[in-house]
């Protein structure tokens, strides 16, 4: 629009901020109604998603009420931030077409400190989800890290490896990409790699995640 053809001020343009800000303030309640009930970083791909879900709101409002008064301070500062984003390539918010559906991709590292507390965190998981067994049995299930992992996880979920004896937190990544094809019941027939991504397709990236 040509500075010239820009008429602020005028009924239609007030009409529209406050048709924005009805739209605004509705998304904003949705907003926070997901990102309340999160309860772990497990969750942190739906927080990310909930914000692409408010931006835009908070985008059409500006944009209404730099049409009503030809400054859309203080919400100029979003698209600054925006577009940083996308220049460090973190966020593509806007891509080519609409994502079929999204993969996010978890790692957590630990230490591990003692691994004989974790085999027994792990027996212990074990006789309460099979409360019925011994604990010869919990023994004879629970030999190696790897099983003690999944016994606790089974019982409590994997965010309960964060408050293992024997396991100490040290960091993390969470990537979310974009997914054309999305897992199903059946493992047979999946990739090989279910990991790989390409770099230029991710969608959100947020690297050394501190657990603790």
């Amino acid at each position: 629009m040509a500075d010239d053809d820009f008429t602020p001020w005028t009924a239609a343009g007030a009409a529209r901020l406050r048709e924005a800000a009805d739209a605004l303030i509705d998304a904003i309640r949705t907003h926070a109604n997901a990102v309340a009930s999160l309860t772990s970083e497990a969750d942190v791909g739906s927080l990310f998603l909930a914000g692409d879900e408010l931006l835009p709101a908070l985008r059409e409002y500006a944009d209404a009420q730099f049409d009503y008064t030809g400054t859309n301070y203080p919400l100029n500062a979003l698209d600054d931030l925006v577009d940083e984003e996308d220049e460090d390539g973190d966020w593509d918010g806007d891509d080519d077409g609409p994502v079929v559906g999204v993969s996010i991709l978890r790692r957590h590292d630990y230490l591990v400190a003692d691994e004989e507390s974790v085999l027994t965190s792990g027996r212990h998981a074990y006789r309460r989800v099979w409360p019925d067994d011994d604990a010869e049995a919990a023994d004879a299930d629970v030999t190696d890290l790897g099983r003690a992992l999944y016994q606790i996880a089974h019982a409590d979920g994997w965010d309960a490896l964060d408050d293992v004896a024997g396991l100490e937190p040290v960091g993390g990544v969470v990537i979310i990409r974009p997914a054309d094809e999305l897992l199903g019941d059946d493992p047979e027939g999946r990739e090989e790699d279910l990991f790989a991504h390409d770099d230029d397709s991710i969608l959100f990236r947020l690297d050394d995640v501190r657990i603790r």
